[in-house]
């Protein structure tokens, strides 16, 4: 129960955002009376940052194995691109929900996900600017900041998934064909940034 409560909660939360979001909705959704959702989670906010903590570490601890090996700084940005490109894979609705409550300002506990965020810049692309700058002093990737890099894999990484509703009904494809583009929209991705990066 406590496993269903969570998932109604998400699919809520995606589906309404989070201010519109009641418990009592939740517990419907889930089957279950609203006390035991305010047993489990006491508040909506402790409900969020359940769900998404879970998340949001998850792609931490993907990211961190991938880029904290001894393996050549462009391997690791190609890791970094698939690693962020699979979380949105699996969490479609993610991106348009956090740009629809940050621009409403709706959401209470926005603070929760800045220092999500605060932490994955501290473990993985902070450790990365190093070696970005090593590299650049070789010669054997074009100049280019930390945070440039960054905002170009995000925004090329999030971008497919805003769109998708209208690109999916415009060009008709099936389930099938759109995560078939998914997969040849993060190889491009992957060649696009390379691209930018080689000398």
């Amino acid at each position: 129960m406590e496993y269903k409560i969570l998932k109604a909660a998400e699919k809520l939360f995606l589906e309404q955002g989070f201010v519109r979001t009641k418990m009592m909705q939740i517990a419907q959704e889930a089957g279950c009376n609203q006390a035991l959702v305010h047993y489990y989670y006491r508040t909506k906010e402790q409900l969020f940052e359940k769900i998404y903590e879970e998340k949001i570490e998850q792609m931490l601890s993907n990211l961190l194995i991938t880029t904290s090996s001894d393996i050549p700084f462009e391997e690791k940005i190609l890791n970094l691109i698939s690693v962020h490109f699979e979380f949105l894979k699996q969490n479609p609705q993610l991106p348009a929900f956090s740009l629809n409550e940050g621009l409403n300002n709706s959401f209470e506990n926005i603070t929760f996900l800045i220092n999500k965020f605060k932490k994955a810049l501290q473990t993985v692309i902070i450790p990365m600017e190093a070696e970005l700058k090593k590299e650049i002093e070789k010669g054997t990737i074009r100049p280019i900041s930390t945070i440039d890099l960054l905002f170009t894999v995000l925004s090329l990484n999030i971008a497919p998934f805003l769109i998708a509703p209208i690109f999916r009904n415009v060009w008709e494809l099936s389930e099938e064909e759109f995560h078939t583009l998914l997969d040849q929209r993060k190889e491009e991705v992957s060649r696009t940034i390379l691209a930018r990066l080689k000398n």
